[in-house]
């Protein structure tokens, strides 16, 4: 079989592993996982790892503004705050990850594959208060998202979300949908500013990003045709103590 074949077997299994994952435990936009399965399993450069997703995560999000135009519309006050915010961030993530070196971004990517895996079991939506906290709270949130999303490719839904429902009083469904817009934002503000600063995206690159998008976005929606809370546990469960692992053993890989 030829290097080509071989790379997109490996590609396959990444984007169907990703999109089982990501559909069962409902994080249909931060498709973080790919980082880590790009570099693992398909063996390419963290920094080519990082773009690829960027492309995927950038489809993603339109799909999701296609689909979930209803939830957006209900976060419209808030949009030019999470918007500015995550734009700002997305730039100034971007700019630093292109500048950052593997070792670093290895090591930070170890860093956030155990904070997700620890996320997933100790961190449950509770109910809105009766008051949310002040709306300018907003704008660090998504700043900071916004910076993930241009340095890592990975959105941080999984703990913007939470920020947006434990800490500043926001129901579970409005802090899924301001996550989502300051996702939306920053992906495509991150891959723009890296475009405007002269590093184009190669044409294995963008073919890359649709290759995994359309595997990934075909699995998740066979998921969805099976999807229970069962399932979402028992997913949950299982991949946490992966990523930990898989976290140790990036940060190792640098510190060996």
């Amino acid at each position: 079989m030829s290097v080509l074949g071989i790379l997109l077997i490996k590609g396959l299994i990444a984007g169907i592993i990703v999109g089982f994952v990501t559909s069962s435990i409902q994080s249909w936009m931060d498709r973080f996982f790919l980082v880590i399965l790009l570099v693992s399993i398909v063996r390419l450069p963290i920094q080519q790892a990082i773009t690829i997703n960027l492309v995927v995560v950038g489809l993603s999000s339109l799909m999701f503004a296609l689909r979930q135009t209803d939830a957006l519309m209900k976060v419209r006050e808030d949009w030019a705050m999470i918007i500015v915010s995550s734009a700002v961030g997305g730039i100034f993530g971007r700019l630093l990850g292109l500048h950052t070196t593997t070792p670093v971004l290895l090591i930070s990517l170890g860093i956030y594959a155990i904070a997700m895996g620890l996320r997933l079991v100790f961190v449950r939506p509770v109910p809105a208060r009766e008051e949310a906290a002040h709306p300018a709270w907003l704008s660090p949130v998504a700043f900071l998202g916004g910076v993930l999303t241009g340095f890592l490719g990975a959105g941080g839904k999984p703990f913007k979300v939470p920020v947006y429902n434990w800490a500043l009083g926001h129901h579970p469904r409005r802090a899924y949908a301001l996550a989502s817009l300051g996702i939306t934002t920053s992906v495509w503000v991150a891959l723009g500013t890296q475009i405007g600063i002269g590093q184009f995206l190669t044409a294995a690159e963008m073919m890359w990003g649709a290759y995994e998008f359309v595997v990934i976005t075909l699995t998740a929606l066979w998921v969805a045709t099976f999807w229970t809370p069962n399932l979402n546990k028992i997913v949950g469960l299982i991949i946490s103590p992966l990523l930990v692992l898989a976290g140790i053993r990036f940060i190792w890989m640098v510190l060996a």
